[in-house]
């Protein structure tokens, strides 16, 4: 009998749990399995894992312990977190933001020849969910919503520093029964290039818009992440018009703009055409010539000593500050403790202490990093670490590939939960 790989499904949502066996194998040998996948950059992505057979001959993937690998603990989604780029000896960020599926190769092999492979197919949304491009005056964004008809609890789904909209989020979503616009508010055709003066009543018409959707009950909830995650604790603070907020790798103060992934002295946003006002950042010729020695010697940076350094000036900071005490909507807050880009567990931390809001959900995560949860985060998808920004820099979001994908996993049922306790 030839050795044969059976996936539990071909096609499947990509946050479905695969089962993933090898039967037909020589009992007792060895054979190892690789993983290919690209992102949407075309950069590759692999992985791999070494088994033992068993004596029938059977190796099950989804529950056995390799004995080599991309990855060393049993884990049903391992070949797929574990995934490191090719072209670089650190690795490099997996690109992903629009809702076409992703493709992964797995291939069978021993030491000599290639056994089988297989191809599968991970789904952010399939039929029973629809899309639509929205581009009038004021919006511009991805919509998806259940096919079938009814009413349904709402998300708007804020992107981060990169701008563009989380298409794949946006999907996955609605496939669980929500109507969620993406919303891109800079960095897309008709928009805003760059990160600057972006004015806050844009998400309120947004909000206004989505709410009179003939299939939104009324209910809308904010989703951020990083500079997403900002903006949906400001938002929520301001105005009073949405049902709870998640808020992931957030900073709870304002943050200046960005001109193409540079911090410039110009605010992120307005309110009423007055530029509200963020942080001023400080640096110790300690912290850029370390930044600059790493760099030189091809070594990860981490802009965490930047921030340390900023915010031991409170009362240069306490103007730039969100009043998050204004928001009277339950708000989840997700954290690594090894945020490498800003300190965001130190800022969840501060929340926590000094509001006593009993609806408000913390989630921290030790050894995990900036990226780590939904809606930039997928248990199906190789974890980010690090990122090449050129010129031969390498950044650093902190954690590990596993203690992320870990927790991408765990906040992402911890996330459906929350939505659902508070969309009755």
């Amino acid at each position: 009998m030839a050795a044969k790989i059976h996936v539990s499904s071909i096609n499947s949502y990509i946050d479905e749990q695969l089962t993933i066996k090898i039967t037909g194998c020589k009992k007792n040998t060895k054979v190892s399995v690789h993983a290919i996948t690209y992102d949407e950059k075309q950069k590759k992505f692999s992985s791999y894992a070494t088994f033992i057979a068993n004596k029938k001959g059977i190796v099950d993937i989804s529950s056995q312990q390799p004995i080599a690998g991309s990855y060393d603990e049993a884990d049903a989604a391992g070949l797929f977190w574990s995934m490191r780029c090719t072209s670089s000896k650190l690795d490099d960020y997996f690109e992903k933001n629009n809702a076409n599926k992703v493709s992964i190769n797995l291939i069978l092999e021993t030491e000599k020849e290639v056994l089988d492979d297989v191809t599968i197919h991970r789904y952010f949304y399939m039929k029973d969910t629809i899309k639509e491009y929205v581009q009038e005056e004021k919006i511009t964004g991805a919509l998806f919503h259940p096919k079938q008809k009814g009413r349904y609890p709402a998300a708007l789904i804020l992107s981060g520093s990169d701008g563009g909209m989380q298409e794949h989020a946006a999907a996955l979503l609605a496939s669980k029964g929500y109507v969620t616009l993406a919303l891109a508010y800079f960095g897309v055709e008709g928009l805003p290039k760059n990160l600057e003066n972006i004015p806050l009543e844009y998400f309120q018409e947004a909000t206004k818009w989505l709410k009179q959707l003939p299939y939104v009950n009324g209910n809308i909830s904010l989703i951020g992440h990083s500079r997403g995650g900002e903006l949906a604790l400001l938002l929520g603070a301001i105005f009073d018009d949405y049902q709870s907020i998640i808020a992931s790798a957030p900073s709870t103060h304002m943050t200046p703009g960005m001109r193409s992934g540079i911090f410039t002295s110009t605010s992120s946003w307005t309110l009423n055409q007055q530029p509200l006002p963020s942080i001023t950042f400080k640096f110790r010729l300690q912290t850029i010539f370390s930044m600059l020695k790493n760099w030189l010697l091809k070594k990860p940076i981490s802009y965490l000593s930047i921030w340390d350094d900023t915010l031991k000036i409170q009362e240069k900071t306490e103007n730039a500050r969100i009043s998050v005490e204004n928001i009277r909507i339950p708000i989840m807050f997700i954290a690594g403790r090894d945020d490498q880009l800003w300190p965001s567990s130190q800022y969840v931390n501060a929340i926590e202490n000094s509001l006593q809001n009993k609806h408000n959900r913390y989630l921290y995560y030790e050894n995990a990093g900036h990226f780590l949860s939904f809606p930039y985060s997928f248990v199906s998808l190789p974890a980010n670490v690090f990122m090449n920004v050129g010129g031969g820099m390498t950044m650093t979001f902190g954690g590990f590939k596993q203690a992320n994908a870990k927790a991408a996993k765990n906040s992402w049922e911890e996330i459906l939960t929350f939505l659902k306790e508070n969309n009755n």
